[in-house]
């Protein structure tokens, strides 16, 4: 008689806990993964060729040379004369690039950068403008932006006639 009545308890037990205990809820949440089609792809913009008249041809092979330059709210002037390798470090500033860069490190927020050409940029702060005017052996420069509200740009440069 024992024996019957843990039978009859183990085959309770167990039909009980195959049972979903959740009534519809577990079948609704299913109902959202599943039945629900894979959307298309929209390509990616093709960009623009470069223009020839915008491509300067830089030698890589040149030795690394590190240029840094600190502050806040300062207007500087830094020269790239040797594929050099730029980090700002500092907040509110403006900072035009003569020559051509391997790569330029913005870490700070609200500055304000110029540069004739860049190969590499990484941006590790928010609310930055990068501009460039150039095309480093005719590649637009890769952007690493690990913060926000960052924009980075190529431009023309107005000439005025005397």
């Amino acid at each position: 008689m024992k024996g019957l009545i843990s039978l009859t308890l183990l085959l309770a037990l167990t039909v009980f806990a195959a049972c979903d205990l959740r009534s519809g809820i577990a079948k609704d949440e299913m109902e959202k993964f599943s039945g629900t089609p894979t959307p298309t792809r929209t390509p990616a913009p093709t960009e623009e060729p470069v223009d020839p008249a915008d491509v300067v041809k830089v030698d890589t092979m040149q030795p690394l040379n590190i240029i840094s330059v600190s502050g806040n709210q300062k207007a500087q002037t830094v020269n790239c004369s040797k594929f050099d390798t730029v980090t700002i470090n500092g907040g509110k500033s403006v900072v035009t690039i003569k020559g051509h860069c391997r790569q330029v490190t913005l870490n700070g927020n609200d500055n304000q950068l110029t540069a004739e050409g860049i190969m590499s940029i990484v941006l590790n702060g928010e609310n930055n403008s990068v501009k460039y005017t150039k095309y480093v052996n005719g590649k637009r420069p890769s952007v690493t932006d690990n913060g926000g509200g960052n924009t980075v740009e190529k431009f023309t440069p107005t000439t005025t006639k005397k």
